[in-house]
């Protein structure tokens, strides 16, 4: 069965201004502002807000709980502090002293300082100085019942005792000693887990702390353990003095044989090799091969000259030789030569052979060439004598000095050998010594019982537990109750397959939302102020009805109800769904049953008839007809009978109780209801109706149930598709699928019953109804203008109707307006906007909290200018502003 469902305030969201011409609402699927990612969350949250809540309760509470079930534990706090070295009161190096200050060995030094206050031998040594064994704390006997137990603990022995005398004792069995080592090693478990050790960052300082359910016990035991680590420090050093002495002993006997022997190795090393002073004999040789290597240098570097020479000599290259180009008579010879030569060639050009000067110039000049030739041949020979004389000389030197090199040589290894020994004797002697010496120093150190630990603050008694943490347990037990209520909020969201909000609808469907009714039902809890009135009065008009016809319209409610205004809101949607007009033939349909399209369509119909013009509504849901029942007429003969041809069309337009809407029945439920919509004549029908009225209203079957509405879709100039929260998204996209034919114009989607508590739209209640006067009074139920909440309708005044008369309340206006101003906003509006221009008029006056009838005149400015931003051309813009900036002129004056 559909619901009735209160409406929603304005949820149209006005797109920019366009150019004048034909828009299709179907092409802009979504809204200008695109919901932020960060705003879904929120609005996540906001819907589940009480899960969220619970679920932070509940595990705060669990929290509680266990701060309820836990024995209340108290820290002492004890200071060590823990020097790198050990004070020196003589020049003394102790022997755990390290020279050794690099950063990496001191965090290697304090971390073996930790963990020696974290192992079990000193715990044990602690134990057993404090005879904590004995304590039921540590694994002993409690010789009365421990007052420390927590409630869980006493709960637990408190069943033991009385299940004790139901179930029968088990045989006793003699178990095994315990062993000591064990018991040891579990004793000292159960103490170390009580211990906590603490290095102060930046400092030398170590925080002992140790927990139990005493205070006075853990301050004890906190200054215990640091003693006992400080005891343990110095004990540690003079044992370890001790058997450094000890050992230090039998490295000293050891020492001395070894001096002994390296010193007698020695001198029989220098008798056999006749060693009396190995540096001064050492220094002789090599400095004897030393002037070799220089004379072998120098004889090398002659013999390589002359050898040059010798290959420019070869390569009969003289002027190569130094002895060739320097010597002067050579020289000489060669100017003369090059003399003759001139002349000869001089006279050769004058003169043919024969000629005796110049014959005698050419014996000349071979005489010359001889001579030339004869000296340079003698410089060649003393060359060439010279070379040989100093490769000679190089071969001897060189074979001297290999010579000089195995005579140094030998006498190096015997040096080496003798230097080995030699310092054995001299290192033997200083181990001795160094060993010696340190055996003085640790007999002196062991008489001193210093050390780097120092005990800097004993502990104290606690004043107060230190577990539990009670803030910071219940802190993190509601931040835990919030992340998982949050994750159980999403979690849901997500398993959630239903529409929730128009933004989701555009996304998913994408389709324009052209209203969205609320679920009035989930609108509980107290409200103040004047939204407190108008919901509270529109919950009052709202019984819970049992029969269909028992559903109320929006002729039942106040005007200034919330489903009054839904509808309305709905109205001026379909009004501006499309530029150059609205559609006048419109179909609401539903994927399902019981979503309120037949609802929907009923009221939407009736808040237009209130625009004065005539409206049709037919009920074409030829199976389940609804809208006789919705406006409390008879299901008398109706459209089925047109179709069949058993009435004419005009018997079966009836008029309702609201003035100018007019109704066509199903009729008689057909065999046939496919065929009977889907035929020619049900399209001419509309044609015919559509002379007669101004908007016509179809109401249908569901579209998934049968294929009715897809017949009537193609008819009409748009369909409304409604959708309930609680419709499936799939079952909804099939629905706009099957409606997706190519005569099939969508307008939108209206949402119905939408929990508007959990989304965007609660607070807008308030701020939308602060236009309103707070001094209405709703009690008395709707005012004549809309029924008397029995069905019966006064007149219903439109007053942009030139055959309705002007009411006498038009004509007085107690503020000063002249008569007839508002009528002429509204003439002069309608030239700029069409048809609509009424519905624009009336709702923003509204929305200031006036009436037409009594609009002050300080407001009119403020008028002016919001009636002209719905006006999309911007010529008829500033037309309509320049109008009624006269007019406003024109009011001054008066």
């Amino acid at each position: 069965m559909e619901q009735v469902n209160q409406p929603s305030p304005y949820f149209i969201k006005r797109t920019a201004r366009v150019e004048q011409g034909t828009i299709d609402l179907n092409e802009f699927a979504v809204v200008d502002d695109q919901v932020h990612p960060l705003r879904e969350y929120w609005l996540t949250i906001k819907r589940h807000r009480w899960l969220i809540v619970m679920t932070a309760l509940a595990i705060l509470a669990c929290a509680m709980l266990y701060l309820f079930t836990r024995i209340p534990l108290y820290t002492a706090e004890a200071t060590v502090l823990i020097e790198r070295k050990a004070p020196q009161i003589l020049k003394v190096q102790d022997t755990r002293a390290d020279s050794i200050d690099s950063g990496d060995y001191n965090n290697e030094f304090y971390k073996t300082q930790y963990e020696i206050l974290r192992s079990p031998a000193l715990a044990e040594r602690v134990i057993r100085e404090e005879g904590l064994q004995n304590l039921p704390l540590f694994g002993g006997k409690a010789d009365k019942a421990d007052s420390q137990k927590g409630l869980v603990a006493n709960l637990k022995d408190g069943l033991k005792e009385r299940v004790k005398g139901f179930v029968p004792d088990k045989p006793k069995v003699n178990a095994p000693p315990p062993d000591p080592a064990t018991a040891g090693k579990r004793l000292a478990g159960s103490y170390l887990s009580k211990l906590h050790i603490s290095p102060v960052g930046g400092t030398s300082l170590v925080k002992v702390r140790f927990t139990t359910p005493d205070p006075a016990l853990s301050a004890r035991l906190a200054n215990a353990h640091a003693n006992s680590y400080v005891r343990y420090g110095v004990d540690l050093r003079s044992q370890t003095n001790e058997e450094a002495s000890e050992f230090l002993k039998q490295r000293l006997t050891e020492l001395k044989e070894r001096v002994e022997q390296s010193e007698t190795a020695l001198n029989s090393y220098r008798k056999d090799k006749g060693i009396i002073s190995v540096d001064e004999k050492e220094n002789v040789v090599i400095d004897r091969l030393l002037d070799l290597n220089r004379s072998l240098t120098k004889a090398e570097a002659e013999r390589i000259g002359l050898e040059a020479q010798m290959h420019s000599i070869h390569g009969r290259n003289y002027d190569e030789v130094p002895l060739v180009r320097d010597s002067l008579v050579i020289g000489g010879l060669k100017g003369e030569l090059a003399k003759s030569e001139a002349d000869y060639a001089s006279l050769a050009k004058e003169f043919k052979a024969g000629y005796p000067p110049l014959d005698n110039l050419k014996v000349r000049m071979e005489e010359t060439r001889r001579r030339l030739q004869a000296e340079i041949q003698n410089e060649v020979k003393r060359i060439e004598v010279t070379y040989t004389a100093a490769k000679n000389n190089e071969t001897g030197l060189r074979a001297t000095m290999e010579d000089q090199k195995k005579t140094t040589l030998n006498l190096k290894d015997a040096a080496v050998q003798y230097a080995m020994l030699a310092r054995e004797v001299d290192m033997n002697k200083q181990l001795y010594d160094g060993v010696l010496q340190r055996l003085k120093e640790i007999g002196v150190a062991a008489e001193i019982r210093s050390s780097n630990i120092y005990l800097m603050g004993k502990a104290e008694p606690p004043g107060g537990p230190s577990y539990p943490d009670k803030n910071g347990i219940l802190l993190r037990g509601l931040f835990l109750g919030l992340l998982m209520g949050v994750g159980l909020a999403f979690l849901f969201d997500q398993l959630d397959n239903t529409i929730k909000s128009p933004e989701e609808a555009e996304r998913f469907i994408q389709l324009p939302t052209l209203g969205v009714v609320p679920d009035f039902a989930l609108l509980t809890g107290t409200r103040t102020g004047y939204v407190s009135k108008l919901v509270n009065s529109a919950k009052a008009e709202l019984p819970a009805p049992t029969r269909d016809e028992d559903r109320p319209s929006v002729l039942d409610h106040h005007p200034l109800s919330l489903v009054a205004e839904a509808y309305r809101s709905l109205r001026s949607s379909l009004l501006l769904s499309q530029a150059g007009g609205p559609p006048h033939t419109m179909l609401m349909t539903s994927a399902t049953r019981g979503e309120g399209k037949t609802t929907t369509l009923v009221n939407t119909a009736i808040v237009f008839s209130q625009l004065g013009i005539r409206v049709l509504v037919i009920d074409a849901d030829l199976r389940r007809p609804r809208c006789h029942m919705l406006l409390k007429m008879e299901n008398t003969a109706g459209l089925a009978d047109v179709l069949a041809g058993q009435i004419g069309m005009e018997e079966a337009i009836r008029p309702t109780q609201a003035e100018n809407l007019f109704l066509i029945s199903a009729g008689t439920i057909p065999p046939n209801p496919a065929e009977l919509l889907g035929s020619r004549k049900m399209h001419e029908l509309l044609q015919q109706l559509r002379e007669q009225f101004e908007f016509i209203f179809i109401d249908s079957s569901p579209v998934m149930a049968v294929s009715d509405a897809v017949f009537l879709s193609t008819m009409v100039e748009g369909t409304l598709m409604v959708v309930n929260r609680r419709t499936p998204k799939p079952l909804v996209r099939k629905t706009r699928t099957r409606l997706s034919t190519p005569h099939t114009k969508i307008l939108g989607v209206l949402l119905n019953r939408v929990d508007v508590r959990a989304g965007e739209y609660g607070s807008y209640y308030a701020h939308y109804y602060e236009y309103y006067p707070h001094d209405l009074d709703l009690s008395d139920g709707p005012p004549a203008a809309f029924g008397n909440g029995n069905g019966a309708l006064s007149h219903r005044v439109n007053r942009h109707s030139p055959a309705t008369p002007e009411p006498a309340a038009r004509k007085q206006r107690s503020n000063g307006l002249p008569a007839g101003f508002i009528d002429s906003v509204g003439s002069k509006l309608a030239e700029a906007m069409g048809p609509m221009a009424t519905l624009v008029l009336d709702d923003h006056i509204l929305a200031l909290g006036e009436s037409s009838e009594s609009f002050p005149e300080a407001k009119i400015e403020e008028l002016t200018k919001l009636v002209s931003e719905e006006i999309l051309d911007d010529s008829l813009r500033v037309r309509f502003e320049k109008q009624m900036s006269k007019e406003i002129q024109k009011l001054g004056e008066l």
